[in-house]
């Protein structure tokens, strides 16, 4: 283990219990001073960076003096060291002093001399923070006041000197440094953002595009943010968050993500985060009290839940009260994507949010951030989300410690061939970890069956995760099952998961050193997104593609055809010849069941609103059918201008009209939708699955996938 960090493990390992509950207790502490702070920008955020959570660490340097000068008592002299930090902010009222003395020595936990180093060290590590930070926001500070500052553990304060009185427990009326009324101009420095990134997320230096994706937040600009699986993109806002003020918004498709997200930022410090996943009644009532008080420094949040209106209330009020500088959307592909696990929510976010998260007419910037995507489907996903010219960051998608590895074969052996690869042809076999990618939930090759064939076969410790529960399963018992296989795994305690498409995206496990996939994804960019959780700590890792093709030229073929010619041929296949190509197309097929149904849908929805002429509320259900074909339509129907989407019920939905339509102009503007819809999208869909069954088949398979992830082809 490197240092950073190391404070945290030492603490872990040799700290008592009794301090374990004293460091529970560092947010309930409380400082005297005089007079409130001066307001200013810089101030207020290198306080919000210093508070980000009840456990901060110091600055790694800083760090590695504590470990080597406290021993044991590390952990409660970086509790000291926060303290002092604290008590500069509040208590000198124009800038940093030029000297701390403390009465700390009276406690007889530490000395006079190495009280007087903690006080010297804290004041030095502040200024080189809040030095830092005037790089970015220049404003006028004094610096190196003749006075020196005195801060008291002993509630006695000392003549002559300003002072900050230090005792447990919390304080009937707080202070904290107030925000200028306004901000200064942001003004990009490499180096400082490097500095402030290292100090408070613990990294030891910013990737190509992360420097340039947090300032574009940090301007308040659109941003548009591609860099490879693994390119570390959730930095980029993370850092950012820190560096301005209010509560950014970052919308995620996954739980799992969101949960790992939140595991990250708090191993840092920063648990100061308003996790909406709504799988915990308990959780989700503080994150709302949370982001409607502002005091969350970052509210992660699925798509759904802007379906919910307790969730776009605590939005109002947090863009009222602190403000909302930026929106997130990780993932963002997923807003130019159709499947079984579609989410329509994120077709509508940017209009939505873009009005629910303004502040005294100002709109937050909007970002769109993804990894292994195509240049087509991420622009789709710019003009789903209504950016207003973004800057555009993207990096290669170079992995060069990637191999991959495609297997053939005319028999549906899959199960066979994974058996064989995890326990003979896989060095790290047994021992993992690694990722299996399952094309299903239910039946053969669906990842509880996979998982529960490789523990009795070969008595691989694997566990499953899926986004819905099998058949068959308990749902609530899975919800618990599958987020405990996602947290063992991520933490190590697990070496082998089989998983749909629900645990691809955004989930960060560094020495993943294989994935397996059966069968075909839906497109290059999934497969590429999928195979990316391997090798993401930069060592050698592999990626295989275990597939059943009964006819490479049939599989050619196809890829050439019309969609409803193929439709119609895949349609009247018998049983026995299908193959992993064919179900492949017929899933995207399923996904886009033809313009002119679509189009009827979107009628037929628009007839169960009432007259579009007249502005209002609106309920629209068709019980009884397919729920994903109504959301679809309707969803058609928002894009066109003539509803919003306002809750999901039980049976339909709540919209409410835009008002002013014709039902002849509605209905016009439906059906341009769709085929607009059809033209971009479906195209594009259709046509990567067709690339990833052309390189799969191509001889020297694996050298092509590799050449076509850095851009060789």
């Amino acid at each position: 283990m490197g240092s950073a960090g190391a404070l945290s493990a030492a603490a872990a390992r040799q700290v008592d219990a009794a301090w374990r509950e004293r460091a529970a207790a560092w947010a309930r502490w409380t400082l005297s001073v005089e007079e409130a702070p001066r307001p200013g920008w810089t101030r207020g955020l290198v306080w919000r960076a210093l508070t980000r959570g009840a456990l901060v660490p110091p600055a790694p340097e800083v760090e590695e003096s504590l470990l080597a000068r406290f021993g044991p008592r590390a952990a409660s002299a970086c509790a000291v060291l926060h303290r002092i930090q604290s008590a500069c902010l509040l208590a000198a009222p124009a800038g940093m002093p030029g000297s701390i003395e403390t009465d700390l020595a009276l406690l007889r936990e530490f000395s006079t001399d190495e009280s007087a180093w903690l006080a010297e060290t804290a004041r030095r590590d502040l200024a080189r923070s809040w030095g830092d930070m005037l790089r970015l926001y220049p404003e006028d500070i004094a610096e190196g006041e003749a006075e020196p500052l005195f801060v008291s553990w002993t509630g006695v304060p000392r003549a002559g000197r300003r002072a900050a009185l230090v005792w447990d427990g919390p304080a009937e009326d707080g202070v904290e440094p107030a925000l200028a009324a306004e901000a200064p101009p942001f003004r990009r420095d490499d180096a400082a953002l490097a500095a402030l990134a290292q100090r408070f997320l613990r990294v030891e230096g910013l990737r190509p595009g992360q420097v340039e994706g947090a300032a574009a937040l940090l301007s308040g600009r659109d941003l548009v943010l591609a860099l490879p699986t693994g390119g570390g993109k959730s930095l980029c806002y993370q850092l950012a968050a820190l560096l301005t003020a209010g509560t950014p918004l970052v919308v995620a498709p996954l739980r799992a993500l969101l949960r790992d997200q939140a595991r990250r930022l708090a191993a840092v410090g920063v648990t100061r985060v308003g996790l909406l996943v709504g799988d915990d009644a308990a959780e989700t009532r503080r994150a709302f009290a949370g982001l409607r008080e502002g005091r969350a420094l970052l509210a992660l949040a699925a798509p759904e839940r802007l379906d919910s209106g307790a969730f776009r209330d605590a939005l109002r009020a947090m863009a009222e009260s602190g403000g909302v500088p930026f929106v997130v959307v990780d993932e963002a592909h997923c807003a130019a994507r159709r499947g079984h696990d579609w989410r329509p929510a994120y077709r509508v976010l940017g209009a939505r949010l873009r009005v629910w998260a303004s502040s005294s007419g100002r709109a937050p910037a909007l970002a769109a951030l993804s990894g292994g995507t195509s240049s087509g489907a991420l622009a789709e996903a710019e003009r789903v989300l209504g950016l207003q010219d973004p800057v555009r960051e993207g990096r290669g998608a170079a992995r060069g410690n990637l191999s991959f590895r495609i297997q053939t074969s005319c028999a549906p052996d899959h199960l066979v061939r994974l058996r064989e690869l995890l326990t003979r042809r896989l060095p790290e076999g047994r021992f993992g970890p690694g990722i299996v990618f399952c094309p299903r939930v239910d039946g053969p090759l669906g990842a509880a069956s996979v998982a529960e064939d490789l523990a009795w076969s070969e008595g691989l410790d694997a566990a499953a995760y899926t986004g819905r529960a099998p058949a068959g399963a308990d749902p609530s018992a899975w919800e618990e099952a599958k987020r405990r296989a996602a947290e063992d795994f991520l933490a190590g305690r697990r070496g082998l998961l089989c998983a749909t498409r629900a645990f691809g995206l955004g989930v960060d496990r560094a020495d993943v050193r294989f994935t397996v996939h059966l069968g075909l994804p839906a497109s290059l960019e999934e497969f590429f997104q999928q195979a990316g959780r391997a090798g993401r700590d930069g060592a050698p890792a592999s990626c295989w593609l275990l597939l059943q093709v009964l006819s490479a030229r049939r599989a050619r073929r196809w890829a050439a055809l019309p969609v409803e010619s193929l439709r119609e041929e895949l349609e009247g296949l018998g049983r026995e010849e299908e193959d992993d190509v064919s179900r492949a197309y017929a899933l995207h097929l399923a996904s886009f069941p033809g313009e002119e149904t679509e189009r009827r849908g979107a009628e037929l929805a628009l007839s169960l609103l009432g007259d579009p002429a007249s502005p209002g509320p609106a309920f629209a259900s068709l019980p009884g059918q397919d729920p994903e074909a109504l959301t679809r339509a309707l969803v058609a129907l928002e894009e066109a201008g003539i509803l919003s989407l306002e809750e999901r019920l039980r049976c339909g939905w709540k919209v409410r009209l835009t008002g002013g339509w014709s039902l002849k102009t509605a209905r016009d503007a439906a059906a341009e939708r769709v085929a607009r819809d059809y033209r971009a999208v479906e195209t594009s869909r259709r046509s990567s699955l067709a690339e990833l069954v052309e390189l799969a088949l191509s001889p020297g398979a694996g050298e092509a996938f590799a050449a076509r992830l850095s851009g060789r082809s």
